[in-house]
């Protein structure tokens, strides 16, 4: 097309801006590009939303909280470990752990050490400990195991209990010599063994690594703490059938 003034062509956009001129007036037009502008904005941010929610996974658009209790997955692999383990969580679970444990509470955790943890040795046909109470591994105490519930439980008479207990489910043989390992443990005397094999199989026993600490008394959970180790150190038994350490001729 020709412009009638001039002659000259007139471009396709030309036309149509001064069609679009001819049909608005000035302010009517200024309105209409902010209006088109505003619709534009908003549709293109309208698009961006539903396609993150489109992308998103439902179950992601809100935090779900979880009243579930957590399962404390058993560090054991044998099965009597493993059901050992088990019953030793249920007593926890209707005990104060942090109260000081007496012989009593021993007793209670030999008794469920010594019902699921048969003799290494022992023959598989045989009661798998019932017959045996875990009282008759107590030291000689006299009136200090007359009355167990109020009694405290101190770390020396757990130390024994635990070396009395490993021997019969463990078969282990108490070593000949003994390196004195802890400071306050006079030379000589009967704790050395049993203190210093208990600790060489794992059975963490002493207050720290030269300090036995015999006359402290235990909690629950001090006591807790050491069954589990004994179950340890029974697992190794049963894998291994001999502690390197304690059977040379192994």
């Amino acid at each position: 097309m020709f412009c009638g003034g001039c002659g000259s062509g007139m471009h396709l956009t030309t036309r149509l801006r001064r069609r679009w001129e001819a049909m608005f007036s000035l302010p009517t037009r200024s309105r209409l590009k902010h209006l088109g502008g505003g619709f534009l904005f908003g549709s293109a941010l309208a698009l961006f939303a539903f396609g993150s929610m489109g992308m998103s996974r439902p179950e992601a658009l809100r935090v779900q909280p979880e009243w579930a209790p957590s399962r404390v997955e058993s560090p054991f692999a044998c099965r009597e470990a493993q059901t050992t383990f088990s019953r030793l969580g249920t007593w926890k679970a209707t005990q104060d752990m942090n109260r000081p444990a007496t012989l009593d509470d021993l007793v209670k955790v030999g008794n469920l050490l010594l019902q699921g943890c048969p003799p290494i040795t022992g023959d598989p046909t045989e009661v798998r400990g019932e017959a045996i109470e875990a009282r008759h591994f107590l030291p000689a105490g006299g009136a200090r195991a007359a009355d167990l519930g109020n009694t405290p439980l101190r770390r020396a008479e757990a130390a024994m209990f635990f070396y009395r207990l490993a021997a019969d489910r463990l078969a282990l043989t108490a070593p000949e010599e003994t390196v004195y390992r802890f400071a306050d443990i006079p030379r000589y005397h009967s704790l050395n063994v049993p203190a210093e094999l208990l600790e060489t199989i794992g059975i963490r026993i002493a207050r720290e690594p030269e300090v036995f600490g015999g006359e402290d008394h235990l909690t629950l959970a001090d006591l807790s703490d050491v069954a589990t180790d004994f179950l340890k150190a029974y697992e190794d038994r049963l894998k291994m059938k001999a502690f390197s350490s304690l059977d040379p001729a192994s």
